[in-house]
């Protein structure tokens, strides 16, 4: 049967990785070149990042029926859904964050926290992604 729940969380999985980055790479760009557009294309990715983490998240607990890997959550830095759903806690700090900014990024020493900070979790993001892919055996 090819719709089983490992194959569903396949089709959610990548959304959430490309957006995040994505809106990331337009905050930073957005800022180097004090361009507006792009920053409010960050905003977009950041929303519509969160909105596809919950799929991709919960089609992963479905998942997890399969591995078991969330069941002992630690060492942190060796479980993969651990580490994704850190990476998207963080990303809903930063979405409330913007939110309560009237969506746009903080001003002063703050924007610098801030994409430090989502560069972390984007970093977060790709490392947990890998260790998806250990634990399902494509790499």
């Amino acid at each position: 049967m090819p719709w089983t729940t490992e194959n569903i969380h396949l089709l959610f999985l990548h959304f959430p990785i490309a957006l995040f980055s994505t809106g990331w790479a337009c905050d930073f760009i957005g800022v180097s070149f004090s361009n507006r557009s792009a920053t409010d294309a960050g905003w977009w990715c950041l929303l519509f990042g969160l909105v596809s983490s919950l799929f991709a998240v919960g089609t992963g607990f479905l998942a997890d029926r399969l591995y078991g890997h969330m069941t002992l959550p630690f060492p942190f830095f060796e479980t993969h859904g651990a580490l994704q759903i850190t990476a998207c806690l963080i990303f809903l700090g930063l979405f409330i964050l913007r939110f309560r900014n009237g969506q746009r990024l903080p001003e002063g020493n703050l924007r610098s926290v801030y994409l430090l900070v989502a560069g972390v979790a984007v970093g977060l993001l790709f490392y947990g992604a890998h260790l998806g892919a250990q634990l399902s055996g494509r790499i």
